[in-house]
């Protein structure tokens, strides 16, 4: 595995694939991967422009929302309940760094479930 390349071959053959590349089309169209699915931070568009597909938001609903919260408070909240409990942690540290960083991290992981839930639900 060099320079994100990775050569998968459970039966002979197998397939190279260039996780940079997958990367790289991330946030765009599941259909014809050129036009952004996003209108702004977490907003999902209605269509494509490109290939004017229409992008069923509807069958999404609030799962995202559902998972990202479940995720953050089965796995951020009890490492916080740790570090408390541990280290005795001062409110100042609580305001600025840990809710920023919690903010920040619920964002990110909200966007990434929207799209993999949109992704799902194209194909």
């Amino acid at each position: 595995m060099w320079f994100g390349y990775f050569y998968f071959s459970p039966f002979i053959g197998g397939v190279e694939i260039n996780f940079y590349n997958r990367l790289k089309f991330f946030g765009k169209c599941p259909n014809c991967n050129k036009e952004k699915v996003f209108e702004g931070i977490i907003k999902l568009k209605d269509y494509c422009k490109e290939c004017n597909i229409k992008l069923n938001v509807d069958k999404i609903g609030d799962g995202a929302s559902w998972i990202t919260t479940s995720l953050i408070c089965f796995l951020i909240v009890p490492i916080l309940f740790y570090i408390e409990i541990n280290l005795g942690i001062g409110i100042k540290f609580y305001i600025t760094i840990v809710f920023p960083l919690l903010l920040i991290f619920s964002i990110i992981l909200l966007r990434v479930i929207r799209y993999l839930l949109l992704k799902k639900y194209m194909n």
